[in-house]
């Protein structure tokens, strides 16, 4: 049942790949989605919480850049600068995705935690090693549940010895998806809030337990981040509010 089941995807994929409105979609969305994210960027001023983090870490060594799903757009933008390369699922959403990643300088491999996650994962590891890449790992995907921490991300780091850094936003202007994450789209025109955790070192050689510890404190940091960038958005839009 199962390999009728993959044979018929299989085929919907082909069938999909070979249509001409899906061709022209993954050929112009790339483009289109740059050309957005750079006007939200030209257009919108920049805060930067425990931005320190960024300078001693980030500009200095390969990094392993921690995400939650619905708030990694543009801090992925932002990340552009760094070389990488980030895990992307095997579906057509993916391809599309995979394309635009590409287009701003990231290299991919594809795979998640239903499918092929294991093998993209030790390719991610030894792609870091061999280049000195950075990652990206957004880790609560890619089903969920929203803003919960998943063990790949702490294997990550481990295997590749780079320092986990949690990197959230959250802007005045912003359109929020009815999606499993709640997806964040930020407007051109806002101001964006990106906020640093503080960034994770994950030896080898700890006990499963040890290692549980860990993923649950990279959680409760990155929630407490998130909750940071947030309260300073609702307190730039509050000033606003009272002005007027």
């Amino acid at each position: 049942m199962d390999r009728e089941r993959a044979k018929l995807e299989q085929q919907t994929k082909k069938e999909k790949g070979d249509l001409l409105w899906f061709r022209l979609i993954l050929f112009l969305l790339p483009k289109l989605v740059h050309a957005y994210f750079r006007l939200v960027d030209l257009t919108s001023r920049k805060i930067y919480l425990n931005g320190q983090y960024g300078d001693e870490v980030c500009e200095k060594r390969p990094f392993t850049c921690a995400v939650f799903h619905g708030t990694m757009l543009y801090p992925v933008y932002y990340c552009r600068r760094y070389r990488g390369v980030i895990m992307v699922s095997r579906s057509w959403d993916g391809e599309l995705i995979d394309r635009c990643l590409k287009r701003w300088n990231f290299d991919t491999t594809r795979g998640s935690s239903s499918r092929g996650g294991k093998e993209a994962l030790q390719i991610m590891i030894e792609m870091m090693n061999e280049n000195h890449y950075c990652s990206g790992i957004a880790v609560d995907a890619p089903r969920g549940p929203s803003r919960k921490v998943k063990m790949g991300v702490i294997v990550l780091a481990r295997d590749t010895e780079t320092p986990i850094v949690p990197i959230v936003s959250c802007a005045t202007r912003q359109v929020q998806f009815h999606s499993w994450d709640k997806m964040i789209l930020p407007l051109p025109f806002s101001t964006i809030v990106m906020a640093y955790g503080t960034p994770t070192e994950i030896p080898k050689g700890l006990t499963n337990d040890e290692y549980e510890a860990l993923r649950i404190g990279l959680e409760e940091e990155m929630l407490r981040v998130s909750q940071m960038a947030e309260d300073a958005v609702a307190h730039m839009k509050a000033g606003t509010t009272n002005e007027k």
